[in-house]
């Protein structure tokens, strides 16, 4: 089923980006493929920023191919969850300190130990699944960007 944007569906979406901090982002393109990076997050409206590994496996993947998908979740499928389908930009190494910034804003005690690589990842569809409302299957976001 697919659904307009509608507030409802834009709250729960909303809701659960801030209602968790890890985002698990299912990335192919090298030999490392395909590859499963758990990370942290902030969001701005529907997109996603994060910070990933300069020479980790995701960002190999990532300059290959920046078709991905990812899931937000609690790991418990009586929890409201997101997945999503998405491209991944690799944005300027001057916005990493600004990405940071979200990503501290949202978890003072967030750190990062090598060199990091800033991302937007912008969702064509994003599914979004709660039984406490009753959506099972998951209401679909389209071409949200």
């Amino acid at each position: 089923m697919i659904e307009i944007l509608n507030n409802e569906l834009e709250a729960k979406i909303f809701e659960v980006f801030e209602s968790n901090n890890a985002i698990m982002l299912a990335t192919t393109g090298t030999d490392y493929s395909p590859w499963i990076l758990g990370a942290y997050y902030a969001s701005d409206g529907l997109d996603i920023y994060l910070l990933v590994e300069k020479g980790g496996k995701s960002f190999a993947n990532i300059t290959a191919n920046k078709n991905v998908a990812y899931s937000i979740s609690q790991n418990d499928a009586t929890k409201d969850f997101i997945q999503g389908k998405a491209v991944v930009n690799v944005l300027p190494e001057e916005e990493e300190q600004r990405v940071r910034e979200m990503l501290l804003k949202k978890m003072p005690w967030y750190q990062t130990f090598v060199p990091m690589i800033p991302l937007k990842i912008e969702s064509s569809k994003i599914f979004v699944t709660s039984l406490q409302n009753g959506w099972f299957p998951a209401k679909v976001l389209e071409n949200v960007n």
